[in-house]
C-alpha cells in the first residue's frame, strides 16, 4: 500500500496514528479499568498531497507544532525542520485538522516521516 505518492491523496495518517495510539494505551490500563480518554481526539482532516517535483528527504522526520482552540480548530501552526516544499505541505495539512473541542488551548505535535516500500515480485 502507497501511503505518500506525488500529487495524491493520503489516507487520513492521523486517524491511524490515533487508532494506534488508542490501542497502545488500552495495553498500559490496569486490568478492569478504562483508559482515560485522550485530550485531543481527531475528528477530521484534509488530504497530504505533496507536488511532483517535492521529494521528502529519507530517514528524516518532519515536525510541525500547532494549538488546538477550545473550538477544535488548529491554529499557530509552525514547521520545525526547516522549510520546504515538505514542510509547506504539512502545515497547509495540519491546517486543515479539526478536533472535538478541548476544555481550552492544546498544544499540539506531528512528526512526519515518509515511509517507501515496494511490494515483493
Amino acid at each position: 500500500m502507497n501511503l505518500v505518492t506525488r500529487s495524491r491523496a493520503v489516507p487520513s495518517l492521523a486517524g491511524v496514528a490515533c487508532l494506534g495510539i488508542a490501542l497502545l494505551a488500552g495495553c498500559a490500563a490496569a486490568p478492569g479499568t478504562k483508559p482515560p480518554e485522550p485530550e485531543l481526539q481527531l475528528l477530521s482532516a484534509g488530504v497530504l498531497v505533496l507536488p511532483d517535483d517535492c521529494e521528502p528527504a529519507g530517514g528524516q522526520v518532519y515536525r510541525t507544532r500547532y494549538v488546538v482552540q477550545a473550538d477544535g480548530r488548529v491554529t499557530e501552526a509552525k514547521p520545525e525542520s526547516g522549510t520546504g516544499c515538505v514542510q509547506d505541505a504539512l502545515l497547509r495539512w495540519v491546517e486543515t485538522f479539526q478536533y472535538r473541542p478541548p476544555a481550552g488551548p492544546v498544544p499540539a505535535t506531528l512528526d512526519w516521516l515518509a515511509v517507501t516500500a515496494q511490494r515483493g515480485t
